[in-house]
């Protein structure tokens, strides 16, 4: 890191010592925390214009696309669901798909997960 010397009034550098006393963490902290946020915020507001000149035109259709996959898995989660119930009679099948559901979480927040070597998993689970 590079040091910079900033001159505050007394008022910043009163409201800086209070956030970071606060946070438990040291002023330089507590600035280099907002120039990093405020940098990405800039960042962002100057990617954005570039992102709808890119896509601007596309954009009903991105949203149409995003809107028949969340009803297409609408219906698989209720097609899953009665398939569940019809098999584990057994079983409260709530219970069952929320279990499943709790798995696939676990294996989706593992790292160097593979879609189908975890697909494989899942057939042989039992």
């Amino acid at each position: 890191m590079e040091p910079i010397q900033v001159r505050l009034s007394s008022a910043d550098r009163d409201a800086l010592r209070v956030e970071a006393a606060a946070k438990g963490i040291t002023i330089a902290e507590v600035a280099r925390e907002a120039i990093r946020e405020h940098l990405s915020r800039q960042t962002l507001a100057r990617a954005l214009p570039l992102l709808d000149q890119a896509l601007g035109k596309h954009v009903d259709r991105l949203a149409s696309f995003i809107a028949k996959t969340f009803i297409a898995a609408d219906m698989a989660n209720w097609q899953a669901r009665a398939l569940v119930a019809a098999l584990v009679r057994d079983q409260e099948p709530t219970l069952v798909m929320r279990e499943a559901r709790e798995r696939a979480l676990v294996d989706l927040r593992r790292g160097g997960t593979e879609i189908g070597a975890e697909g494989d998993a899942y057939l042989s689970d039992g």
